[in-house]
């Protein structure tokens, strides 16, 4: 168990540079060195210049809301974009450890339109993809076939 922390300038400066490097504070408190969380929204609690330098910090960080931080970013849904375009399972693509879990993108998918928009695109070009390659499947194993004129 931690021992319980003061508050000093140093400490603070750190969990101010943590927030807005985009740490959550459960992140920000493992350290050994650090405060437990506990402490820190005492002090947020008691000391409202530290609350609004952490509310300032957070905003910086992209801490916007109550939680845990989320990963949510244009780059990932991108690589997310092309590999189900590429006709890779969702499945499959969330077991890789360097994607989130299916109930992530899930989430995702239900807190930002524009990444339920990309899923489902990239589904159905992988759909158009398979069936055109299906097609040409067929074509090649009939040659003689009238539709192939």
């Amino acid at each position: 168990m931690k021992p319980r922390a003061t508050f000093t300038h140093q400490i603070a400066v750190r969990i101010l540079n943590g927030l807005a490097s985009g740490q959550g504070l459960r992140a920000i408190c493992r350290g050994a060195d650090m405060p437990t969380r506990p402490s820190v929204m005492r002090w947020l609690a008691t000391r409202p210049d530290f609350a609004r330098l952490a509310t300032d910090a957070r905003a910086v960080g992209g801490l916007t809301g109550p939680g845990r931080p989320s990963s949510h970013s244009a780059p990932l849904v991108d690589q997310i974009y092309d590999r189900l375009c590429a006709g890779e399972p969702l499945r499959t693509l969330c077991r890789d450890p360097a994607m989130p879990s299916r109930s992530t993108v899930h989430t995702w998918s239900r807190r930002h339109p524009a990444t339920a928009d990309a899923i489902t695109l990239a589904r159905d070009i992988a759909q158009w993809a398979a069936a055109e390659q299906q097609w040409e499947t067929w074509q090649a194993q009939d040659p003689q076939s009238p539709l192939n004129k």
